[in-house]
């Protein structure tokens, strides 16, 4: 339980962080001392080290990582070499001096067994993704990886990339550890330059940090998990950049419409208002939430979010009647006749992705369009081009592909019901 005086609190938190990082910005811009001019007249006068070859080669054989150096302003930069699997490292520590090299992405330092000193080594015990890799290599060393399965690709860290695609279908985003959160698109061959998924994966940390079963306000995205350029609090905005949410504007106050912020798009924003009607529900929610938790009630009613990171209407909605619930559109319309009855199995295990990921390609005029159970979710088998395989909750293929007239031979054959309940 929790009590919240201001439901726009949270977004003030975000942009209050964008907002202290553009005064930063310009107080550095009117310092005496490190400017643009100060570090020119430094390095003439003083001779930058050479950076190391791996960091200005930059391949797959010498790479490395360019940091600012310890000279005044930071004017010099240095080179820390990435490290390869099996070289000497070291963990460091208070007092250690600076390291020369650490270990390269995907590699971490640990002393291996029989060793006695530490060396780099695969993250594999201590990273899913990098796991799910080795995984996904071995089944396919024995055959066993379908054509429309992808590798997982992990980032030098360890963790999942922000984007998975089904080939075809839709591209949608995943968090560090590879679980699907806000954010889809029809696949495209370039769809991983456009979207990086960084405002949907800070909505899913603000939402598991609060750990709240409340509605949550974080920063609103757009369709593919991006930020939307336009951000607003009340009646005043302010333009971002959609990958890093950063201010491209200034803060603005906009009681006379949206459009004077070079952000605005009316393709996508009303000039006259910029909460969205499921954003109006969700914060008159949070007002009566607060009430409640000033009144020492205990607050049941407001279990799930009807909201999704980009201010429409999530996946599932109850109908107003309270009889079942239903796979929603964006402006929380039925999609086709996708629905099931309250407290129903068929209602608890109820994701309608398939329905929405359905819609996206039906409004993109698709070929590639996949079957839905009546609740929405994906059929356990899919067929397409002459060849079936089975699929996960998400719609990606699981293990191989079979001739449609072999079908019966895959685990997931069940004579013609593919809805499981469970």
């Amino acid at each position: 339980m929790f009590a919240l005086s201001n439901p726009t609190v949270l977004v003030w938190v975000l942009l209050v962080a964008w907002f202290g990082i553009a005064r930063a910005q310009l107080e550095l811009a009117k310092n005496y001392v490190c400017t643009e001019d100060f570090c020119d007249n430094y390095r003439e006068s003083n001779a930058c080290d050479t950076l190391k070859t791996a960091c200005r080669a930059q391949n797959a054989t010498h790479n490395g990582i360019i940091f600012p150096s310890a000279t005044p302003c930071s004017c010099c930069t240095t080179c820390v070499e990435n490290l390869k699997l099996g070289d000497d490292c070291s963990v460091g520590g208070l007092g250690y001096p600076v390291p020369a090299g650490i270990c390269g992405p995907g590699l971490y330092c640990k002393v291996a067994e029989g060793d006695e000193h530490p060396t780099c080594q695969p993250m594999l015990e201590s990273s899913k993704c990098f796991t799910a890799q080795k995984a996904y290599d071995d089944q396919r060393q024995e055959g066993l990886v379908g054509h429309l399965l992808q590798r997982p690709e992990c980032d030098g860290d360890g963790n999942f990339q922000p984007v998975r695609c089904i080939p075809g279908q839709t591209c949608y985003c995943v968090d560090e550890d590879g679980k699907r959160i806000f954010g889809e698109a029809v696949h495209t061959a370039n769809i991983q330059i456009s979207m990086r998924c960084e405002c949907s994966r800070l909505a899913a940390k603000a939402r598991s940090l609060l750990d709240s079963r409340y509605p949550v306000l974080t920063s609103r995205c757009d369709s593919k998990g991006s930020f939307d350029q336009l951000q607003c609090v009340d009646d005043m905005c302010v333009c971002v950049d959609m990958h890093s949410g950063r201010p491209t504007s200034d803060l603005r106050n906009v009681t006379r419409g949206l459009s004077s912020l070079p952000c605005f798009d009316k393709r996508l924003h009303e000039n006259t208002t910029y909460l969205r009607d499921c954003e109006r529900v969700k914060i008159a929610q949070i007002y009566d939430i607060s009430e409640y938790a000033t009144g020492e009630f205990n607050v049941l009613e407001f279990d799930q979010d009807i909201c999704q990171p980009d201010g429409y209407y999530d996946r599932i909605q109850l109908h107003p009647s309270g009889a079942y619930h239903y796979c929603a559109d964006r402006d929380g319309a039925l999609i086709e006749d996708y629905r099931a009855p309250v407290s129903s199995r068929q209602a608890a295990t109820m994701n309608c992705k398939c329905a929405r990921a359905r819609k996206l390609l039906l409004d993109s005029r698709s070929l590639e369009i996949p079957e839905c159970c009546p609740n929405g979710n994906y059929q356990k088998l899919a067929c397409r081009r002459g060849e079936c395989y089975c699929v996960d909750e998400d719609g990606g293929q699981v293990g191989i592909e079979r001739p449609a007239r072999e079908k019966q031979l895959l685990p997931c054959y069940n004579g013609g019901d593919y809805c499981p309940l469970g």
